[in-house]
């Protein structure tokens, strides 16, 4: 298998204590008349999302109070962890207890970071590693993969890590991002003898499990995983770059257009992305809209136009009613067809021939298409190589275009009211500034901004895009005077599966297959987080929260336990596999919902009161629902799994960004989901024609990238 490859994923239940420059901030009496020196004591862990901190206070002989921070964890799990996790530390006075069930990497996290406190209380050296044998040891993790984890041998040599190799995964069979943790992450561990190197942007879980199967050699080994968290030093160097006509952030599909119509028009680009592959969340989506394009009608409908843009104006305006700009959806048309054509002549792009979107109500309607080529994965084929290539052609054609990997913009470079480039800061640490006449944004929506989803939407979603996309350009745009249009839009849902995927080996492929089934299933009493019945033909993204609850009685599950279930139902995309058939018994079906419940994937309880409460949800609303039906009951968890967001910058037909007032800011852009509020509407889900997305992904690249470039050089 691949060496030194980390692609190990978020690791649900793996270990993730990524201690980082652990510090006692305490005052310190000097004398010790109990068990430790009083003061108050800080230390960092790397948990689910980031950096974990935790501050604890100690009087002579008890610890006093204890504080924890962690703005990046899951606020639906690991956020509720931490919030639990002070009062349990208080409690036990020992950091030495157990995690919180389906908080994993959190847990762990606070723990390693709450003992590395107590030791430093104690006056023990924290910065003592624990001999480790020579020789490979093994461990497994989760990643970002539902269907497997992740197997690495690490080798140890004189107290060191010589070799990470990974000899099992799946990550690949979801895509191109794993490669990234590979050719990345795993050879900056084997540098800095530490586990406290940061994550890869964009590939966060494949980072942690990575960690985690490393930190379960080094126990295997005899060592102590949390003593390997020395602190990495970063770059404390500014570097700028001057000159640019067009300067992009973000080169996800809506990035790289612009970057190949600004090069293609000789313009002097820079483009800045903050994962270290390119292609963004393009690169894992099916395909885009294209209505009339001049290649597909001559090679698939004999020179005829195949779709009546009239009548898919009409119907999609209508759709969204007067939120959504006519003017803007009829360009997204009109220039779809051409955006294809320019991508299979001039870019060397593959796609499928049209067909209609499963989910369109108008099944006649040819104007979609996915991807083409022959390298597949879970998603569809390899679209990363093709932005690759595509990427490569313009800076063979143009070598004043140029980008970096791994560099996240920070704030807009302001001359008076005018945008005049970006500061950004590398994985490294270094800043850059640079200077440009035009900035397009390209930043992919705000889906993994749990911030921004609680301000505009009804709180953060489950996802399987990335949660790199957070809203960055969104808010640049802002700081520079920007407005919004629709930023509550209902997210992208097309993927239902249980709230929290069970990763690890605590229930086998088919025991997960009948927890999917029970929660994703259509024909079961359902409610919502208010008690209220749903209709689970509705789309899930209108529900509160983006998540609904099966409901099964105890007489139901018995009845399931002794003839099976009368359908298996199975997850678009997010399968986990398994071989569970309808109408054979489930006589493990106890164990199943409890395991369930461990990972807050089922709720148990005895009465229709009980439940309402674990649900959150008025009783006497649950009560009517129930409609007489017994307890005890058993409530599995529906969740949608969002592609992206769908609201951001108000932007005209030049893309410029507009202000409140509705004049634009000349040379400020945005494309993508960064300004995908013109096109859809408020009160119903994004537009089920299909591709619409990545359409406008791809249309408002290439648009803005020939206006910037036309502005920048006064063509």
């Amino acid at each position: 298998m691949k060496k030194h490859c980390g692609t190990l994923l978020l690791c649900l239940l793996a270990l993730s204590l990524v201690l980082t420059g652990c510090s006692g901030s305490g005052v310190k009496t000097g004398t010790k008349a109990g068990m430790y020196t009083p003061g108050t004591y800080t230390a960092q862990a790397a948990g689910f999302g980031g950096k974990v901190s935790v501050t604890m206070t100690f009087d002579a002989n008890a610890i006093t109070d204890v504080k924890i921070e962690g703005a990046d964890e899951t606020p639906a799990v690991g956020g509720k962890a931490i919030e639990e996790f002070p009062g349990m530390l208080m409690e036990a006075q020992s950091a030495d207890i157990d995690g919180i069930s389906g908080a994993s990497y959190t847990s762990k996290a606070v723990l390693a970071a709450a003992a590395n406190c107590v030791a430093q209380a104690k006056g023990e050296d924290t910065d003592q590693k624990t001999p480790v044998a020579d020789g490979t040891y093994s461990g497994q993790a989760p990643g970002f993969s539902w269907t497997g984890m992740i197997k690495a041998d690490v080798t140890f040599k004189d107290n060191a890590i010589t070799d990470i190799n990974i000899v099992e995964e799946q990550e690949t069979y979801t895509g191109e991002i794993f490669y990234t943790v590979l050719d990345n992450y795993i050879p900056r561990i084997l540098e800095a003898q530490s586990l406290a190197v940061d994550g890869i942007s964009g590939a966060t879980l494949s980072s942690n499990g990575v960690r985690g199967c490393v930190e379960q050699a080094i126990e295997a080994a005899g060592g102590r995983s949390s003593e390997w968290y020395g602190e990495v030093a970063k770059s404390t160097k500014t570097v700028k770059k001057e000159g640019y006509d067009v300067i992009i952030v973000g080169m996800g599909g809506s990035g790289i257009t612009s970057f190949l119509s600004a090069a293609q028009a000789g313009a002097k680009v820079f483009g800045i992305e903050t994962t270290a592959k390119l292609g963004g969340q393009s690169a894992t989506t099916s395909g885009p809209m294209a209505a009339n394009s001049q290649v597909k009608m001559d090679e698939e409908f004999g020179g005829k136009e195949y779709i009546d843009a009239d009548a898919l104006y009409k119907a999609w305006n209508d759709y969204c009613g007067a939120d959504a700009k006519p003017e803007m959806i009829r360009m997204a048309i009109d220039e779809s067809g051409e955006t294809l054509d320019w991508m299979i002549k001039d870019w060397g792009f593959q796609f499928s021939p049209m067909s209609s979107f499963i989910l369109s109500p108008y099944p006649d309607w040819k104007i979609w298409c996915y991807y083409g080529g022959e390298t597949k994965n879970r998603f569809g084929t390899n679209k990363t190589y093709m932005f690759e290539n595509a990427v490569q052609k313009a800076q063979d054609q143009n070598p004043a275009a140029e980008y970096m990997l791994e560099l996240t913009a920070q704030e807009l470079l302001m001359d008076g009211d005018k945008v005049a480039g970006v500061k950004a800061v590398y994985h490294d640490g270094t800043i850059y500034e640079i200077y440009g006449k035009t900035v397009i944004l390209a930043t992919g929506g705000f889906i993994g901004n749990a911030d921004m989803m609680n301000e505009y939407l009804d709180g953060p979603a489950n996802t399987v895009a990335m949660t790199v996309d957070d809203g960055d350009g969104i808010k640049l745009g802002l700081s520079a005077g920007g407005a919004l249009m629709n930023p509550d839009i209902p997210p992208m849902v097309h993927i239902n599966q249980v709230a929290n995927l069970i990763k690890n080996n605590d229930l086998d492929a088919d025991g997960k297959q009948v927890l999917t089934s029970l929660g994703i299933a259509t024909d079961a009493l359902a409610v919502d987080g208010t008690g209220k019945l749903w209709n689970t033909r509705e789309e899930i993204c209108l529900a509160p929260q983006y998540r609904y609850y099966n409901i099964y009685t105890a007489a139901q599950i018995e009845a399931i336990k002794t003839k099976g279930l009368a359908k298996v139902n199975k997850s678009m995309f997010m399968d986990q596999g398994g071989t569970v058939e309808a109408g054979k018994p489930i006589a493990n079906i106890d164990e199943i919902l409890k395991v369930g419940a461990g990972y807050k994937n089922v709720l148990t309880a005895e009465s229709a009161e009980d439940l309402a409460k674990a649900i959150g949800c008025d009783a006497a609303t649950l009560k009517d629902s129930l409609n007489g039906a017994q307890g005890p009951y058993y409530a599995v968890i529906c969740s949608g799994y969002a592609y992206a967001t769908c609201g951001g910058l108000n932007v005209d037909d030049a893309m410029n960004v507009l202000r409140a007032d509705g004049s634009p800011i000349g040379n400020l852009y945005a494309v993508g989901q960064d300004s995908m509020g013109v096109l859809f509407s408020s009160d119903v889900p994004y537009t089920p024609y299909g591709g619409q997305a990545q359409s406008w992904a791809l249309t408002s690249g290439r648009l803005a990238g020939a206006n910037a470039a036309k502005y920048a050089m006064g063509k």
